[in-house]
């Protein structure tokens, strides 16, 4: 007789322990609370990194690096890709994946070496994202103030940081922008390609930002509304301009800062450091030597490194990348709309918490199984997982038919929870499973939950900063055969950190939806867009505006113009245009349709609602125009090729190849007593019909009004790559060009303007100078020749010129014989150094160039 199983016959008393006695839990060290983090989570990994010191490979004998005790044992080892860049002086691990080239330094370690270790990372190891140079900063000098709002500002040292009372921890780091590169593969965000490796766990030492706060005499009561501001030492980019506060304008250089409500700083259970050491070593510089903030269970880009200023604030913090950095945006939303709509200043889109999220780090990307030896067999799946908000991991599932079916699986609980009950560490998760069940298993998903029941999506949903991304992470499984002929199960993950290939999501067939763009129909192309006119404003305007009003509308401080027969008032609009405010002059008072609809998208149409005022009355449009303008050059008395108001064909005269991807145009004008009508530092507005499309790019030619009936453009050609699959447009374009063939040009247009002598306009104030120092790559060199060459034909114009000239490869040094003519022949007056950032010739810096990347050491050397 088959028993009845009734409630009274299970043993509830294993179902009600602490979590860690749960079947899918892994036991753990119940003693705990009178061990230190060393005891309990040690031994702390090796700190000392191993770098790769030639590209070949080659690494410091084992010899060396087992005798070193600190990282700077190894510092006259520096990495090949260190070398000539301002982080020479950090020795830094080989293993580490490059996401942003050499320099700045972003990193991650491959998930391989994040298996390895599991939960505590070691620190040479820990991923890193750097905006810029990494601060050489003393011990012994750096100062971190608190205030100033506050009844006793602080002013301390590190030595007095260190002689507080310590608070001790792990703490999970993760960059948000981790698994962003899958994002890049449904349609390219404004960040890099990190992988699932930007996450890294440490046992971080500080100071409670609370035990700061108090000592500084911050009051645990009126909390609503203040807020805790934190500003780092390094001196970075402003990317937007002058900023939304008028009281407090972004100048051309900002601190990396950001802030926090001074409700959670004072709350001892969110156990806000201000952090000295990382697994029981003082900070490496990579991670902000010598104190830096973490905040557990946020995401890392508002962990401050290097921190010098706490201050005490009544708002949220108005620094410059609070604003414009991790935000996650709605879908729809691109990087034209997210200016103009002041959608980086809605606070419902700012990224502070971390969002549920996991990964496989087994199998890894390309390992193979014997079939027929593991058949009957298990395979150790594995991964790790994380949240937010200190909240625990609960479940770990895994499928193997595309969610149909899930399998629990086993979380080993390393992290003990806080005295408050949080958890602010990954966890790492495994699961058995039969060989077997890969017969016919097209994918292994894996999936996390937390203790708020928050799960991870099936699918990703598309963000202008690829932030977030958290879908279930999938691994395909493919059966092979290997070289021996033996048949194999092959894994592939979605896709590998950095500029490395490979990734199913790599591949056009294997696309993901997401929401707000669908399926992709191409690589690097979304599914095409109904061309449509200048967006509709959300109110109709009845106003009629005649033509010849908008004419009147000409000038700088009273711009408007037309774009499919509306009318747009842009003079507000001038300052923040990201091409200058003379693309937008050389359209005062005119039609502006065909130059807006040949740069910009048809997104970026919407942009326009804002400066809208009323329609076209077509009625009033001159039956004819007038037509060019003949116009006469006062320098020369020559007439002007160029007209600012209307495009003109120019027929290519010669065409000459200067290189693998480069080469020379020289278009003759009206006539051979033509002269172009080029303010020398002005470009040129070059467009065509490219396969039914209207295309405009800017050009800087390298003639000038000295040279008669011609002009003359260096152009490099972008050809279709894997990051741009449809290549350069309008470069390719160029380069299809055949003698006799046309191109439509209109200008000048530019924000600088060489008067000679050291005298030029920029952005229409007067300037002055006696020395320019230049940095040009590639064919950015064409405008730093058009004024070079201004200056050195004129004997009396005494201004010098020092000129830093990047490339890849020597025979990618453009126009170098003209620029080496110009050493020798005015040495007094140019100086040219170039610098090639891969191979190099033999005897190359013997002649006095550099390799590597420019940066203010370069400067300072030449």
């Amino acid at each position: 007789m088959q028993s009845t199983i009734t409630e009274s016959s299970v043993d509830l008393t294993s179902l009600i322990k602490p979590s860690t006695s749960l079947s899918n839990f892994e036991q753990v060290d119940k003693d705990a609370a009178n061990q230190t983090c060393e005891q309990l989570y040690g031994p702390y990994p090796s700190s000392i990194p191993v770098p790769m010191i030639h590209k070949d490979g080659r690494t410091p004998s084992p010899y060396v690096i087992s005798k070193a005790t600190t990282m700077w044992d190894v510092a006259e080892y520096p990495d090949h890709r260190d070398v000539g860049t301002p982080d020479e002086w950090i020795p830094r691990d080989g293993k580490l994946v490059r996401l942003t080239g050499r320099h700045p330094f972003n990193v991650e370690p491959p998930l391989s070496v994040h298996h390895e270790y599991k939960f505590i990372t070691p620190t040479c190891l820990h991923y890193v994202r750097n905006h810029g140079a990494c601060p050489n900063i003393k011990w012994e000098e750096h100062r971190v103030t608190v205030g100033p709002c506050v009844s006793n500002p602080l002013d301390l040292g590190m030595d007095d940081i260190v002689a507080m009372e310590p608070r001790e921890l792990p703490v999970t780091l993760v960059c948000a922008g981790n698994r962003r590169k899958e994002q890049n593969m449904i349609r390219q965000t404004i960040g890099f390609n990190w992988g699932a490796g930007g996450v890294s766990t440490n046992v971080w030492k500080g100071v409670m930002l609370r035990d700061l706060l108090l000592m500084a005499g911050v009051s645990e009561k009126n909390m609503a509304g203040k807020h805790v501001e934190f500003i780092g030492h390094e001196d970075l980019p402003n990317k937007v301009g002058p900023g939304p506060f008028k009281d407090e304008p972004w100048g051309k250089l900002v601190k990396y800062g950001t802030s926090v409500p001074l409700a959670r700083a004072m709350n001892p259970a969110y156990d806000i450091l201000i952090a000295y050491e990382a697994n029981g070593e003082k900070l490496q510089p990579d991670h902000g030597y010598p104190v830096r903030l973490i905040i557990p269970g946020y995401i890392g880009g508002r962990m401050i490194k290097w921190l010098t200023t706490i201050n005490v604030i009544e708002h949220e913090t108005k620094n410059h990348y609070h604003y414009h950095d991790n935000r996650i945006l709605p879908p729809h939303i691109t990087a034209e709309e997210s200016l103009t709509g002041g959608w980086w200043y809605k606070p419902e889109y700012i990224f502070n918490e971390l969002n549920i999220n996991s990964a496989m780090t087994a199998p890894d990307h390309n390992e193979t199984i014997d079939l027929a030896a593991n058949i009957a067999g298990t395979y150790n799946v594995g991964g790790y997982a994380y949240t937010g908000g200190g909240r625990r991991i609960s479940r770990v599932e895994i499928t193997t038919d595309g969610g149909k079916h899930w399998e629990v699986c086993k979380i080993n609980q390393i992290e003990k929870p806080t005295d408050y009950g949080m958890y602010w560490c990954w966890i790492w998760w495994n699961y058995d499973l039969k060989v077997a069940d890969l017969v016919g298993c097209k994918e292994i998903w894996c999936r996390a939950w937390d203790e708020a029941n928050n799960c991870q999506p099936n699918d990703p949903t598309w963000n202008l900063m690829g932030m977030g991304n958290n879908q279930v992470f999938r691994v395909k499984v493919h059966m092979n055969k290997d070289v021996n002929g033996k048949h194999v199960f092959q894994f592939e993950h979605p896709t590998q950190p950095g500029q490395q290939e490979g990734g199913w999501m790599t591949k056009l067939s294997e696309k993901p939806d997401s929401a707000g763009f669908g399926r992709l129909l191409e690589q690097g192309q979304t599914v095409k867009e109904e061309a449509a006119p200048a967006a509709a404003p959300a109110a109709k305007s009845d106003k009629l505006i005649t033509a010849a009003e908008v004419r009147k509308h000409n000038k700088e401080d009273d711009v408007w113009i037309i774009v499919n027969n509306k009318v747009y008032d842009c003079t507000e609009y001038l300052d923040l245009h990201p091409g200058g405010a003379d693309s937008i002059l050389i359209n005062a008072g005119e039609d502006a349709t065909e130059d807006f609809v040949a740069i910009h998208s048809t997104k970026a149409t919407k942009m326009l609602d804002k400066f809208y005022i009323g329609d076209l009355d077509t009625k009033s449009i001159a039956e004819e125009d007038e037509g060019v303008q003949e116009q006469i050059c006062e320098k020369t008395g020559r007439k002007k090729a160029l007209d600012p108001k209307h495009k003109q064909a120019f027929k290519l005269q010669k065409k000459t190849v200067l290189s693998r991807d480069s080469f020379e145009l020289d278009f003759a004008l009206q006539s051979p007593e033509h002269v172009l009508g080029l303010p020398t530092g002005k470009h040129i507005f070059l467009s065509s019909d490219v396969k039914g499309e209207m295309v405009m790019r800017r050009y800087t030619p390298i003639t000038s009004d000295h040279d008669i009936g011609c002009v003359k453009f260096v152009i490099k050609a972008y050809p279709p790559c894997e990051r741009f699959p449809l290549g350069g447009k309008f470069s390719q374009h160029l380069d299809s060009l055949k003698v006799g063939d046309t191109v439509d040009m209109r200008g000048p247009v530019g924000e600088f303007d060489y008067h000679g002598n050291g005298k030029f306009l920029k952005e229409h104030e007067e300037c002055y100078a006696t020395h320019f120092n230049m940095i040009a790559g590639g064919t950015g060199i064409t405008p730093v020749m058009q004024i070079a060459s201004e200056i050195l034909r004129n004997p009396d114009d005494k201004t010098k010129i020092s000129l830093v000239f990047g490339a890849r490869i020597e025979g990618d040094l453009l126009l170098r014989n003209t620029l080496d003519e110009w050493r020798e022949k005015h040495a007094d007056r140019f100086k040219a150094h170039y610098i090639l950032s891969d191979a190099a010739p033999e005897g190359w810096e013997e002649s006095g160039h550099s390799t590597g990347f420019v940066g203010k050491d370069l400067f300072e050397k030449v």
